[in-house]
């Protein structure tokens, strides 16, 4: 290719970059204003906060639920736990429409029971030609949601912006891969996936956020 059509080239490609985000930024325009989700369990008052970004269809994720949810029992009387969304479309294909979900059940105050049901049915729907159909609207059912309800939330452009803000909110921690832990607004790097791991890090931060009124 010569010079002439290598410029041109690279022209059209920037061209179409711009476009791109011009119109993912005219998109979100067009969205409310959401200051993210606020999913809630353990100590609401404490000062420790663990945040977990989680992205429903992510291995890693799966991994690491387990130790989470006995983390979460273990600490609750101590420990503030925070979970936001963290979905990677580009690589998994139900990733959005799980968080969309789950938000969904948040508006009915069963985000914990449907987060718990899409992890722990990740290896079936994530293989399914329509996890919607084939299971999503079955655990909403299942946890009692109003089905009529979730459906109208799912296309709820205040739910695509909760989803939105969370994405942001972890793009600015540094957040590149999930799940994305942040204890107290900064990232913990490459946790181990284990309880005592977690323990530690946990137990190391109480003391230090003790009220000495």
């Amino acid at each position: 290719m010569d010079t002439k059509r290598w410029l041109i080239f690279i022209a059209g490609v920037a061209l179409l970059l711009a476009g791109i985000v011009a119109y993912d930024r005219a998109k979100d325009a067009g969205l409310p204003k959401s200051n993210g989700s606020s999913n809630i369990y353990g100590n609401k008052d404490s000062r420790v906060t663990l945040t977990e970004f989680v992205d429903f269809q992510c291995e890693a994720c799966y991994s690491y639920y387990p130790v989470v949810k006995e983390l979460k029992e273990k600490y609750k009387d101590r420990v503030k736990f925070q979970i936001r969304y963290f979905p990677i479309s580009n690589s998994h294909k139900y990733a959005r429409q799980a968080a969309a979900y789950a938000e969904a059940a948040a508006r009915q105050g069963k985000f914990f029971e449907m987060h718990d049901k899409l992890f722990e049915g990740q290896k079936t729907w994530e293989n399914s030609s329509d996890a919607a159909s084939e299971y999503f609207d079955e655990y909403a059912k299942e946890i009692g949601l109003d089905l009529k309800k979730v459906k109208d939330d799912l296309d709820n452009p205040v739910v695509a912006a909760t989803i939105n803000a969370d994405l942001e909110a972890v793009k600015k921690l540094g957040g590149n891969g999930t799940p994305t832990f942040v204890l107290n607004g900064k990232k913990i790097d490459n946790p181990e996936s284990t309880v005592s791991a977690f323990s530690r890090i946990l137990d190391n931060e109480l003391p230090q956020q003790i009220d000495v009124e």
